[in-house]
């Protein structure tokens, strides 16, 4: 088996110039993650506009989704698997048996629920 050793230049200042050695693992990993983020983002706003256009009659119509609410959204997704509950909706429950602030705290309900609704990976008009 052959050890890679990586390219030999190595990476180039221009393409991740806010990268260096003091960097965190995070913004390292965001280097990865930003561009499907984007797209995830663009593709669950013209998904839920594709929806809207099928409607038959006018809905009102939710502003689109951004950058930090699809952050948020697939942060919570992941937490979501550490505590498990019954239901969807008993994450965001009142009920003083279920209740858990973070949720609420970290994203509405209706919002959390709307992205998952709509996610999407691919364009459909291709």
């Amino acid at each position: 088996m052959h050890p890679f050793v990586g390219p030999a230049e190595g990476m180039k200042k221009s393409d991740a110039p806010h990268i260096n050695t003091d960097s965190s693992p995070l913004s390292v990993l965001m280097l990865f993650f930003t561009e499907i983020f984007h797209l995830l983002v663009e593709q669950t706003n013209a998904y839920y506009q594709q929806h809207l256009d099928r409607q038959a009659r006018l809905s009102c119509r939710l502003p689109d989704i951004t950058l930090p609410d699809m952050m948020t959204f697939v942060a919570l997704a992941l937490q979501l698997g550490c505590v498990l509950k019954d239901t969807l909706r008993d994450y965001w429950s009142r009920l003083r048996q279920l209740h858990n602030p973070f949720y609420g705290e970290t994203m509405a309900r209706d919002t959390f629920l709307h992205i998952l609704r709509f996610l999407h990976f691919a364009d459909n008009s291709q």
